[in-house]
């Protein structure tokens, strides 16, 4: 039995909707579908009401619910209790971050500790989606993501600690060679836009920028991406107006892209540190102390 079963059960129970449950694990439906067959294979007896929308449980899956949470609850303080009694799996301190801010903040992330403290890193990078369900599984010990207050990140962060480190700004940017492509553009004109996949967060907080809008500004998509860092590329060639987190805007890329359209478009955000609420090690709490005292 594999506990990532458990945590699946646990999703679906809350949110009562394969669909969204299978998005907040970051797995495709069918996989979620199979690890919830799979949990009931194990058990010897449905969990879930087949074809009931919102998902129901069973009279089984009401009672096994409770036993689930309390079983991932224990082992995850277990393992915490057992990384904390070993020194040098203590002194490691385990991390989420999304691209952008692997790029911009893991160094200085690392200055906070300096060089003499004996530490060590075991780093886990990927889209803001893939690094947020790797760390509300147990995964790390500190996510570092962008967080919009208009827009959460994810409701399973709010029963975590959560630390402002400082501020960003998402906005949409245009090579300077290339103008501003008519930005924000007309039926007959449409600008191309460099825009995100739509499962990623920074797509859901460019539909959140429109939405605050009069006017839907007309658009051509040219190209679709989940990372930052790939857009901001094709942005800097030259081929069209897209949103960024001005935190990805090195100053390399600073000198040949820049933001265009005004505070309409541009919506405030935060760059923010997540830990579970629990014992983790004095490695990870020398961390987030210092990253309380870089932020404060």
């Amino acid at each position: 039995m594999d506990i990532r079963w458990l945590q699946d059960f646990l999703a679906l129970a809350q949110l009562r909707n394969f669909t969204r449950a299978a998005e907040f694990r970051n797995l495709s439906q069918a996989a979620f579908s199979r690890r919830i067959q799979s949990l009931e294979q194990w058990l010897g007896t449905p969990l879930v009401v087949k074809g009931s929308q919102p998902v129901r449980l069973t009279e089984a899956g009401q009672h096994f619910l409770d036993e689930a949470a309390t079983s991932v609850d224990r082992l995850l303080t277990a393992r915490a209790a057992i990384r904390s009694s070993q020194f040098e799996v203590m002194s490691q301190i385990r991390l989420a971050m999304t691209n952008v801010l692997a790029r911009s903040d893991f160094r200085r992330l690392l200055g906070l500790l300096g060089p003499s403290r004996r530490s060590s890193f075991s780093v886990l990078v990927g889209t803001t989606a893939e690094v947020t369900a790797r760390f509300l599984a147990g995964d790390a010990d500190i996510l570092l993501a962008h967080d919009c207050p208009a827009r959460p990140l994810h409701e399973g962060l709010s029963q975590h600690d959560r630390l402002r480190l400082r501020g960003d700004v998402f906005q949409p940017y245009a090579a300077i060679a290339a103008g501003d492509f008519g930005f924000p553009g007309t039926e007959k004109a449409p600008f191309p836009l460099i825009a995100y996949a739509q499962r990623a967060y920074f797509a859901d907080l460019f539909e959140h920028v429109l939405s605050r809008t009069d006017a839907r500004p007309a658009y051509r998509m040219a190209v679709q991406c989940d990372m930052s860092d790939v857009l901001k590329e094709v942005i800097v060639a030259g081929h069209g107006v897209g949103w960024l987190p001005e935190s990805a805007v090195d100053p390399a890329a600073a000198a040949l892209i820049a933001p265009i359209g005004g505070p309409d478009w541009a919506l405030p955000l935060d760059i923010c540190a997540f830990r579970p609420r629990r014992a983790l090690g004095p490695q990870v709490d020398a961390l987030w102390q210092a990253l309380a005292a870089s932020a404060a």
